[in-house]
């Protein structure tokens, strides 16, 4: 085999390999573009959730609040305060 055929194979091959690579580039790059958008969600997502953990958190702490100075009755309803008649208020 003549040295220059075996120089122009091999010169293909690593021609050939080098394409490979930077189209393997290319796509990596697209992908991880698109990974840090997904993320980037996912971090506004996980943000909006804990705030609304926040409000239903306050909600449940007011509500075990509720039941434990009495504002519930045994039943679980809202108890009716009673209206002072003018004579107890005096």
């Amino acid at each position: 085999m003549n040295d220059a055929v075996l120089v122009a194979i091999i010169t293909g091959c690593f021609g050939i390999l080098v394409a490979l690579v930077q189209k393997s580039r290319k796509e990596n790059v697209r992908d991880h573009g698109y990974v840090v958008e997904r993320l980037d969600a996912l971090h506004e997502d996980i943000h909006d959730i804990d705030a609304d953990l926040e409000v239903i958190e306050a909600k449940i702490d007011g509500h075990i609040n509720d039941h434990a100075v009495g504002v519930f009755g045994e039943d679980g309803n809202e108890r009716k305060k009673k209206k002072k008649s003018k004579k107890e208020s005096v």
